[in-house]
């Protein structure tokens, strides 16, 4: 026996190496499932281009192409984290917590969607299709189960598992490196890495013409670039002016929300969600089918962007107390 094995031992806490090289390999199979998704999704983006003319709702490449890139984002992210927690790094735990926590809000607002509409959907598909049945109902159930498992059940066991005290202990033990992860409370972590992603995500824009919800307009070309411009500059600064705990950036958060929640209520009361998707240059098939299958409806939408806005604003209340310290004093 090593010293190191007598020093875990002898320890306080319960050493969850095994456990955290289990779920290491676990998103090391989730990224190599993404990662197997993106040639298939571009053997379809191919058959989709040369089939197009002859089927009832020709995908739209560009959505392929964003779905494309997304399946590549997932798939860089799960392995690279699964190797972090392989090795117990304290910044692979901190960031599977944080995001799986966020897997987990938004995959329970996710379910209850899907609850509330995913049965009409079925429903109007059986009539235009006149399926049996039997195979709608087995359609329903089976697609209600995967998002239950995916949505709910996955992220609340990585939850559990990552918030553990031992597993903390763990990584701190076999990682004493201070990373920096460490100089961000965990819950102010949170929002830097919503502002990090939205600014990464509003790059994908792009593919849609820079379609933007703008105080009861829907820009596009030119003005949507330079909006999305800025809100991105603005993401970037409440990423990085959060994770350093900087008072100006917890305010300019806090006005942002205020200012998208506005901007998208107004937006969506002069507007429907059939307007944005032309804007988007979906293809008329493609929307009439949306429309034909029961796909919710822009007031439902709002309701739960405004409910969606409402708990962040919250949350920003919540961590408001981690800011009472000058930028510069981080709190481990």
């Amino acid at each position: 026996m090593t010293n190191s094995e007598e020093t875990m031992q002898s320890s306080e806490f319960k050493d969850k190496k095994t456990g955290l090289v289990a779920f290491g390999i676990i998103q090391i199979i989730f990224g190599g499932f993404c990662a197997l998704a993106v040639p298939f999704m571009i053997l379809g983006m191919v058959a989709s281009t040369v089939l197009g003319k002859s089927s009832a709702a020709p995908m739209s490449a560009r959505v392929m192409v964003t779905s494309v890139l997304f399946y590549v984002v997932l798939a860089v992210w799960f392995i690279w984290m699964g190797i972090g927690s392989i090795k117990a790094r304290r910044w692979a735990r901190a960031l599977v917590l944080v995001s799986s926590w966020l897997w987990l809000i938004c995959g329970t607002g996710g379910l209850i969607f899907a609850f509330l509409f995913i049965p009409d959907m079925y429903d109007q598909m059986a009539k235009n299709t006149q399926m049996p049945p039997a195979a709608v109902v087995i359609m329903k159930f089976t697609m209600i189960g995967f998002m239950t498992v995916f949505y709910l059940v996955i992220p609340a066991v990585f939850v559990l598992f990552y918030r553990s005290k031992n597993v903390k202990a763990t990584c701190e033990f076999r990682d004493p490196q201070v990373r920096w992860t460490d100089k961000c409370p965990l819950p102010v972590l949170a929002v830097s890495f919503i502002f990090a992603t939205g600014t990464v995500s509003m790059l994908f824009m792009g593919f849609y013409g820079w379609a933007i919800p703008f105080f009861g307009f829907i820009l596009s070309g030119i003005t949507g670039a330079a909006v999305a411009l800025i809100v991105m500059l603005l993401s970037a600064y409440v990423a990085w002016g959060t994770y350093r705990l900087d008072i100006k950036a917890w305010w300019c958060s806090l006005l942002w929300i205020i200012t998208w929640a506005l901007s998208t209520g107004i937006t969506f009361s002069r507007v429907s969600l059939w307007d944005l998707y032309e804007k988007m240059s979906f293809p008329k098939q493609q929307i009439d089918m949306m429309k034909q299958y029961a796909i919710p409806q822009t007031s439902t939408m709002v309701v739960f962007l405004g409910l969606w806005s409402l708990g962040l604003l919250a949350y920003l209340l919540y961590i408001r107390r981690y800011f009472l310290s000058p930028p510069d004093q981080k709190i481990a």
